[in-house]
């Protein structure tokens, strides 16, 4: 099962948008897996002086990223956004995700999509292996 995963729109000139995830932790008494997230842009070029705009997006069908407006980015990684968000698992402790398909856009009319994705969580339980103990009160060694 994936405990991270990174979802890229199409690469043109050097440069993409982006939205990973990674397992931050579990509750297996609560049924559910905390995730942390984040977003951004791979920026190929030295320096973007104008508009790069990044679409809303949701991940389990909840809305984490609302969409923006940044400029003056150099080049390089640029997260644009983070956050964390708790999914619970149906009964048998498994849980399959989404994260909805984005956009992005640079200045000159350059545009980005992904397609979005799903991810396959299950609780790591310690053990599927429970033994019985027995304990028997009765009377005293000596």
């Amino acid at each position: 099962m994936a405990t991270s995963g990174e979802i890229r729109t199409n690469t043109t000139y050097g440069s993409y948008f982006w939205v990973r995830w990674k397992q931050a932790g579990q509750d297996v008494a609560a049924n559910k897996t905390t995730i942390n997230w984040s977003c951004g842009v791979y920026c190929g070029h030295s320096f973007y002086t104008n508009a790069i705009k990044m679409s809303a997006f949701a991940i389990n069908g909840v809305q984490v990223y609302g969409g923006g407006t940044y400029s003056n980015f150099a080049g390089g990684d640029h997260t644009l956004a983070s956050g964390s968000m708790e999914i619970a698992h149906n009964a048998d402790g498994t849980k399959t995700f989404s994260i909805s398909s984005f956009t992005g856009w640079l200045y000159s009319g350059y545009n980005y999509s992904s397609n979005g994705g799903s991810y396959a969580l299950k609780l790591s339980h310690a053990s599927s292996y429970y033994p019985t103990f027995r304990v028997n009160f009765g009377k005293e060694l000596a």
